[in-house]
C-alpha cells in the first residue's frame, strides 16, 4: 500500500538523517580531539621555549652579577619563579597529553618528556641552591666563571641546554605529527561528508522519483475523473486495481459518481413524472373545460328547448280554451272534448316537468318504492303500457317472451313504475326515430339475470355521439334535425333509474341502420 511506501521512505530519510547527525557528532569529536592535541602540543612547545628563554635570562643576570655586583636579587627570584611556572604548566600539559594519547609512539614520547621534565625540575632546584650559596661564599673571579658554567651548562653531569633543546625538538615533532594527523583526519572527514552527501542525495532523488511516480498516475486519473464529472459525464469511472489507498479513493470516487448519477437520474425521472402529471392534469383540465363549455352550450340549448317544450303545451292549452270561448256558445260535447284535450296536454306538461325535477334533484331525492315483482307481472305491465303507445305511431311492436318456461322462483326487487318508465323511454325513442311502417322488437331474455332487449331500424347514432348519448341534455345532430322538440333528458333519466336499481344499460348503434338498447337487472336470490 502507498502508506507503507511512505513509511519506508520516511524510515530511510530518518536513517540518513541519523547517519548524518552521527557523522556530524563524530566529525565534531575528531576535530575537537585533534584541535586539543594540537593545542596541547603547541602550548607545551611554547612552555619549553619559554623555559629555555628564562634560563638564558637567568644566565645573563648571573653573569652581570659576577661582573658588576649590582644585579637585583628580585629579578633573579622572578626568573626562577617563571621557570617553576613553566615546569608546572608542562606537567599539566603532559597529563592532558597522556589522556589524549592513542598510540604506543604517543605514550613513548610522553614518557620521554616526563623524564625530561623530572630532570629539568631537579636542575632548576639545583640551580636555585647554587645561586643562593653564591651569595654566602665569596669566590675568586675564575672560580665564579667556573661556577657559572657548571651551574647553567653542566649541572650534575647534565647539559641543561642540550636537555631543553632535545625536549623542544621532540615537542616540535609531536606538534607537526598532531597537525598532520589533524589534516589527515580532516581529509577523511571531508571524504565521508561528501560520500554521505552523495548517498543522501541519491537516496532522496530515488525516493522522490518512486513516490512521484506512485502519486502522479493516481492523481492524474482522479483529476481526469473530476474533470469528466464537471463536464457532465456521470458514467466515467476510475480503475480499481490493487489494494492501495488510491484504490480505496478510486472506489469512493466511483461510488460517489454512481450515487450522483442515480440521484440525477432519479431527479430526471421525477421531473419527467411531474411533467407527465402536469400534462395529464392539463389534459384533464382541458377536457373538463371542454365539458364545461359543452355543458354550457347544452344548458343554453336545454333552456331554449325547455322554454319551447313548456311553451308549446301552454300555448295549446290556451289556444284550445280560446277556441272554445270564441264565438257563440257551443254544444256540451264540444266543450267536453276540448277539456279532455286540455287535460291530456296538461298531463303531458306535468310529465315533462316531473322528468326535469327528477334529474335536477339527483339520486338522493329519487324515492324508490321497491317490492318483489315476478318476471311475468313485469312483462305484462310493460306490454300493456306499450300497446297504447303504438296508437300514436304507425309502427309495429314485436314482442318475444315465453312465460310458460319461466322459472317460478325468478323474481325482481324493483320499483316497477320507475322501471316501466325507463323501458317506455327506450320504446318511445325507438318509435320516434324509426321510419313509418318499421318494426320495433321488445324481448325478455332470462338467464342468471334478466336482459331487456329493444331493437329498432331507425336513424341510428353516429359513433362519435355514442359516448355522450347518456349525458344530460345531449342530443345527436341527426336526432335534432328529425325531432327538434326533444329535451335530451330521456336517456339520461333512463340510465339514472336503471343504475338506481343496481342494473346496467348500454347502446349499440350504427347510423342509418338502427339501434339496440340492452338493460340488465339482477334477479332476487331465492
Amino acid at each position: 500500500m502507498f502508506r507503507n511506501r511512505l513509511y519506508l521512505a520516511f524510515f530511510l530519510l530518518l536513517i540518513i538523517t541519523l547517519l548524518q547527525a552521527s557523522l556530524a557528532v563524530w566529525v565534531s569529536g575528531v576535530a575537537s580531539y585533534h584541535l586539543e592535541r594540537g593545542r596541547v602540543a603547541n602550548q607545551m612547545l611554547n612552555e619549553f621555549i619559554a623555559l629555555g628563554a628564562d634560563k638564558q635570562r637567568l644566565k645573563v643576570w648571573l653573569a652581570q652579577a659576577l661582573l658588576t655586583k649590582e644585579s637585583p636579587i628580585d629579578q633573579r627570584d622572578n626568573y626562577l619563579q617563571q621557570m617553576y611556572d613553566h615546569l608546572a604548566n608542562i606537567n599539566t600539559l603532559l597529563l592532558q597529553d597522556q589522556k589524549l594519547a592513542q598510540t604506543a609512539d604517543d605514550f613513548d614520547a610522553i614518557s620521554q618528556q616526563m623524564k625530561t621534565l623530572s630532570i629539568l625540575e631537579t636542575n632548576v632546584q639545583a640551580l636555585q641552591r647554587n645561586l643562593e650559596e653564591k651569595e654566602t661564599q665569596p669566590l675568586a673571579e675564575a672560580e665564579l666563571w667556573r661556577l657559572l658554567i657548571e651551574t647553567f651548562d653542566n649541572l650534575e653531569g647534565l647539559d641543561l641546554k642540550h636537555v631543553i633543546a632535545n625536549a623542544i625538538n621532540l615537542q616540535r615533532e609531536r606538534s607537526s605529527t598532531a597537525e598532520y594527523a589533524a589534516a589527515e583526519a580532516l581529509k577523511h572527514v571531508k571524504f565521508l561528508v561528501v560520500v554521505m552527501l552523495i548517498f543522501g542525495s541519491i537516496t532522496a532523488i530515488v525516493l522522490a522519483l518512486v513516490l512521484s511516480r506512485s502519486l502522479y498516475q493516481p492523481i492524474q486519473q482522479l483529476l481526469n475523473g473530476t474533470s469528466a464529472l464537471a463536464e457532465g459525464n456521470l458514467h466515467y469511472r476510475l480503475p480499481e486495481q490493487g489494494h492501495s489507498e488510491f484504490t480505496m479513493l478510486s472506489r469512493s470516487f466511483n461510488q460517489m459518481a454512481a450515487g450522483l448519477e442515480q440521484a440525477i437520474q432519479k431527479e430526471e425521472n421525477h421531473s419527467k413524472l411531474v411533467e407527465q402529471e402536469v400534462a395529464e392534469r392539463t389534459r384533464q383540465l382541458q377536457h373538463a373545460l371542454e365539458q364545461l363549455q359543452q355543458a354550457e352550450q347544452q344548458q343554453k340549448r336545454f333552456l331554449a328547448d325547455v322554454s319551447h317544450e313548456l311553451r308549446t303545451p301552454a300555448t295549446a292549452i290556451r289556444g284550445e280554451a280560446e277556441i272554445c270561448l270564441r264565438g257563440q256558445d257551443k254544444e256540451a260535447q264540444i266543450y267536453k272534448d276540448s277539456l279532455v284535450r286540455i287535460v291530456d296536454t296538461g298531463n303531458d306538461l306535468s310529465n315533462r316537468i316531473d322528468d326535469l325535477l327528477m334529474l335536477v334533484r339527483g339520486e338522493q331525492q329519487l324515492q324508490l318504492r321497491l317490492k318483489t315483482v315476478s318476471i311475468n307481472d313485469f312483462w305484462l305491465k310493460l306490454k300493456n303500457s306499450a300497446d297504447p303507445l303504438l296508437s300514436g305511431y304507425s309502427k309495429k311492436l314485436l314482442t318475444h317472451f315465453n312465460p310458460e318456461n319461466l322459472n317460478a322462483d325468478a323474481k325482481l326487487y324493483i320499483d316497477i313504475d320507475k322501471m316501466q318508465q325507463a323501458v317506455m323511454i327506450l320504446l318511445d325513442n325507438a318509435m320516434k326515430y324509426s321510419p313509418a311502417g318499421s318494426t320495433i322488437k321488445l324481448e325478455f331474455i332470462l338467464d342468471e339475470q334478466l336482459t331487456i332487449h329493444i331493437h329498432d331500424r331507425g336513424i341510428g347514432i353516429a359513433e362519435t355521439d355514442l359516448e355522450f348519448i347518456f349525458d344530460r341534455y345531449f342530443r345527436a345532430e341527426n336526432a335534432r334535425q328529425m325531432r327538434p322538440d326533444g329535451l335530451g333528458i330521456g336517456l339520461s333519466l333512463c340510465r339514472f333509474i336503471v343504475e338506481a336499481h343496481h342494473g346496467s344499460i348500454h347502446l349499440e348503434s350504427e347510423r342509418n341502420v338502427g339501434t339496440s338498447a340492452t338493460i340488465e337487472l339482477q334477479l332476487m336470490e331465492s
